[in-house]
């Protein structure tokens, strides 16, 4: 392990532009998130860390559990799926939207249908069916959408003080914006990754606030825009679910924990996580 001086940062360097360990460990695993079994040179480069730190920083993760080695290729271990496991950013949202995904699913076997939440900026999946649209983008659950998705947009949509995102003028963003709030759904063809297209929808909460967008990813653009409504739909089926939904049961207080009151209550002791926090619909 890297040993800190008396008086340095917390936070160790990776000896890359002053990047943190801790950064340079993540940003190693999040290239292993998006592939099978990958080696040292291509793990190092799309990481942007230097060769001999990454192959340190790899040998010390395999040494946790969190990345496996095997014959100098490299993949995410079992610690990390277990602690990815224990993340639940939208259980209602799951539970509400699990057997409406499915049956718009069934209506192609070529067609992935997922649901996003906003999260520190991005859209990222808690859902999602699978299809051959994996081969090129696989849209697991714990995945961020590429900056300007079609469920980003319908999430925007409702939210339209947020920013533009990467390789999109602000001008330009509003107006689809504006488009998808009128319309009621958002539709990307191939924008976002050049051999998919899709087309999103609005969830909405019992107060009428959008928390999630549900989409549906084709490699065919054709089958999209007649998709449309039936997105529409599966959204409404969400909604509709959610609100039939009890509230999640509050955290009960352990016993070393002392009592707090309203004011000091955090998202673990009952309130809606920050995934769900709704945007302000227009």
């Amino acid at each position: 392990m890297t040993s800190v001086r008396k008086g340095e940062p917390l936070m160790a360097r990776s000896g890359t532009e002053g990047r943190g360990v801790l950064e340079g460990a993540f940003a190693l695993m999040e290239v292993l998130a998006h592939g099978d079994e990958i080696g040292l040179t291509r793990l190092a480069a799309d990481a942007e860390l230097p060769k001999a730190t990454a192959h340190r920083l790899l040998g010390q993760l395999v040494a946790l559990g969190a990345v496996q080695s095997c014959s100098g290729r490299y993949r995410l271990g079992p610690r990390t799926f277990r602690l990815g496991q224990a993340w639940h950013p939208a259980r209602t949202l799951r539970a509400a939207s699990a057997r409406p995904l499915r049956e718009l699913a069934s209506t192609s076997v070529r067609l992935a249908v997922s649901l996003s939440v906003p999260e520190a900026g991005h859209a990222i999946v808690v859902g999602s069916t699978r299809s051959e649209v994996d081969d090129v983008f696989a849209l697991h659950p714990g995945v961020v959408l590429p900056p300007g998705s079609a469920a980003e947009l319908i999430l925007t949509a409702s939210a339209p003080e947020a920013a533009a995102p990467a390789g999109w003028s602000r001008a330009a963003w509003s107006r689809e914006a504006a488009r998808a709030r009128e319309q009621g759904m958002a539709f990307q063809y191939g924008q976002c990754v050049s051999a998919l297209s899709c087309v999103a929808a609005p969830v909405f909460s019992d107060t009428g606030q959008a928390v999630a967008a549900v989409a549906a990813t084709a490699l065919d653009g054709k089958q999209i825009a007649p998709l449309g409504e039936a997105v529409v739909r599966t959204a409404a089926m969400v909604s509709a679910n959610l609100s039939r939904l009890p509230a999640p049961a509050a955290r009960p207080r352990r016993a070393w924990e002392p009592a707090r009151g309203p004011a000091a209550q955090d998202p673990a002791d009952g309130e809606p996580h920050a995934a769900l926090a709704p945007a302000r619909r227009t």
